[in-house]
């Protein structure tokens, strides 16, 4: 059963730390910029750690090419990491003007720790990150019994999150209209002021690639987690090899052997889909020929501490610090204990 918490109370709350090989991106105990000092090179990629408290990550790099007169392509980094947290994480500057990073000052930013390489920072290049979450505004009993429950936690399972899904699950139903060839039905939903439906596949062509693939992504997002529900409920074991990545259905997507392919097969049956359903010819980068997710996320180094309230007094709050693989959100963990608020 999951119990009530609120997230991101204060940006101290939410704690994120960038690694990768041997770089760990520390916060900052006081959180003021230190004296900056560059080394000099002929490479053309200065690395650093940015580190930044309290602002929304793209509109921290737009300042930091604003003030650096910099493009964002020439701003390199691996992940975006949240608004209303104290995350640090490494960049690329391309051709940096060092005079103007060594003036550099901003209260919700922070530069340090420079090295040049010869390449610049590109999404993915992290192989985990480190979390230190407070959850707050928990009944006392709630905080026993989950914290008990989380100290015999080693993986979780991968879930897709609510948001995927859209407003009511709209995604998922305009997903499955795509899917189906009801155009005209998966028009009037995503267009439900336009009187003029004469055409919808011209209609649905009008939205952004992204968009439309959002719809059809939330049907194989629903359908691997039922997927990696039901197996569990079955007692599979998912991390035995073989059976350690659930299926993002597709149209060239092979079905798993013995008892977990059985279950794939049933809950696409459950939801009337066949897998050349997604062979959209009509759209074609529509057409999604099916991949694999981890179906159960190792949770590492996981230190918990349960202590009084001081801001939702007499609640409890609970202090997890956990280091995930890159590409795994913390929430995807929380939201298998916790309704955040």
């Amino acid at each position: 059963m999951k119990i009530h918490a609120k997230l991101k109370t204060t940006p101290e709350d939410f704690i994120v730390e960038e690694i990768q090989a041997d770089w760990h991106c520390k916060i900052s105990s006081n959180f003021a910029q230190p004296q900056i000092q560059i080394p000099e090179s002929n490479k053309n990629f200065l690395w650093l750690e940015f580190e930044k408290r309290n602002i929304e990550h793209f509109q921290a790099m737009k300042i930091l090419c604003d003030r650096l007169d910099k493009k964002p392509i020439e701003i390199g980094f691996a992940g975006i990491k949240d608004k209303i947290a104290h995350t640090s994480q490494r960049i690329s500057i391309e051709k940096p003007d060092i005079e103007k990073i060594k003036t550099f000052s901003h209260p919700n930013i922070i530069l340090k720790n420079f090295q040049w390489n010869k390449r610049k920072i590109k999404t993915g290049y992290l192989d985990s990150n480190h979390f230190k979450i407070t959850l707050r505004d928990i009944d006392k009993k709630d905080a026993i019994h989950t914290t008990s429950i989380l100290k015999k936690t080693s993986h979780f399972p991968n879930y897709f999150g609510p948001q995927r899904f859209g407003i009511e699950g709209r995604n998922l139903k305009v997903g499955k209209l795509l899917l189906k060839r009801k155009f005209h039905d998966a028009a009037k939903t995503l267009f439900p002021d336009e009187t003029d439906l004469k055409d919808p596949l011209k209609l649905i062509r009008r939205l952004p690639k992204k968009v439309l693939l959002m719809q059809v992504q939330s049907v194989q997002s629903q359908i691997f987690n039922e997927i990696v529900a039901q197996a569990l409920k079955h007692k599979i074991d998912l991390n035995q090899k073989g059976q350690q990545n659930g299926i993002l259905a597709g149209y060239k997507t092979r079905f798993s052997q013995g008892k977990l392919g059985k279950i794939e097969q049933q809950v696409l049956k459950n939801h009337n889909i066949d897998l050349q359903d997604f062979d959209i010819k009509e759209i074609p980068f529509l057409r999604i020929k099916g991949s694999f997710r981890t179906a159960l996320v190792e949770i590492k180094n996981l230190e918990l501490e349960s202590n009084d309230d001081e801001i939702f007094s007499p609640s409890k709050k609970i202090t997890l610090s956990f280091t995930l693989p890159s590409g795994t959100y913390a929430t995807t963990f929380l939201e298998n204990f916790f309704m955040l608020q």
